[in-house]
């Protein structure tokens, strides 16, 4: 019995360890440049004319809400 539960802790302890690596791993957003561009960024406004559609850097259709920069994205 006192076996089965070492076995169980140690396939416990080995799924966490995998989920943190996991986690730790994922793609991270990229930061936002800290050029003269993108120095005194306040909010989605000032991104969307060079990110929104027609824009000189538009994101891709498979970017996540569009309307929280900065919840993602950290300046540089």
């Amino acid at each position: 019995m006192k076996s089965k539960n070492l076995l169980f802790a140690a396939v416990i302890i080995a799924v966490i360890g995998f989920l943190f690596f996991l986690s730790s791993t994922a793609r991270k957003p990229p930061l936002i440049p800290s050029d003269a561009i993108h120095k005194n960024l306040t909010g989605i406004r000032a991104c969307a004319p060079c990110h929104g559609p027609g824009g000189s850097s538009p994101l891709k259709k498979e970017h996540p809400p569009k309307r929280h920069c900065f919840k993602c994205h950290k300046k540089a």
